[in-house]
């Protein structure tokens, strides 16, 4: 396999490794290297925030990093995530994953919720789709929706994942994921919006609900760690890009 197919590699060995992405982060101390776990090497990525972040850093959700919007509409995705021992089981939803769009602003068109979305609520993982074929279009007025539970959220351990999409607002759309090497997930359809630009990747916690609704919620803080990033071009495959 030409190593080439592979765009981007993170194993967050060092800092550096950080200035391969764009920080979304409520305080400078959200997302650092840590020592405490890694899935490979010395350490991983280590990303906080706290409910007190919403009130402290008006209103910021999440403590993200994020790249650039994709060129190319197929794309293989390989990371590894890590939830602590302690993750309380919340039923106020978070995403650790997305794949966000990009507006069309110039047609007056405004941020939505991402097409392509991992998130965990209740202490289950799910995958979340969302598609529109207008080239103007809200949360409200998408085509359609599908969210598909992907079990029991396990702590304490790291998780191996692999994403293959292909971005299309049409029936040629694919989104194939794999949990530690087994495949969990198929669809084949339309799974983003008709935009300009292709959606971008984020990773880290982004938790919404802590704005206007954290009563309802019954934890304080929520920690996550990121190891062994891949993204390959559409000539990757399932082994190029899982976490090793």
């Amino acid at each position: 396999m030409d190593v080439d197919v592979l765009l981007l590699e993170s194993t967050f060995e060092d800092a550096g490794d950080l200035d391969k992405w764009t920080k979304e982060i409520c305080r400078p101390d959200a997302l650092r290297i840590s020592t405490e776990t890694a899935r490979k090497g010395r350490s991983s990525a280590r990303f906080e925030f706290m409910k007190s972040d919403v009130t402290n850093y008006n209103g910021y959700v999440r403590a993200e990093l994020r790249l650039g919007s994709e060129t190319d509409n197929e794309r293989w995705y390989g990371f590894s995530n890590y939830l602590p021992a302690d993750f309380v089981a919340d039923p106020m939803a978070e995403k650790l994953a997305q794949w966000h769009d990009v507006p069309d602003w110039d047609l007056g068109e405004n941020w939505r919720s991402p097409p392509i979305s991992l998130g965990i609520e209740n202490d289950r993982y799910y995958v979340q789709i969302l598609w529109a074929a207008a080239p103007v279009n809200t949360n409200d007025s998408k085509d359609g929706e599908k969210k598909v539970d992907l079990g029991p959220v396990d702590k304490d351990k790291w998780n191996d994942w692999v994403f293959h999409i292909r971005f299309s607002y049409r029936a040629d759309g694919v989104l194939e994921i794999w949990k530690n090497k087994r495949k969990i997930f198929s669809y084949y359809g339309p799974n983003s919006f008709n935009d300009r630009y292709l959606p971008y990747f984020k990773i880290g916690i982004y938790k919404w609900g802590w704005k206007g609704w954290a009563q309802y919620s019954p934890e304080e803080k929520r920690v996550v760690f990121y190891d062994e990033v891949r993204i390959g071009d559409s000539h990757a495959n399932l082994e190029l890009v899982s976490p090793k």
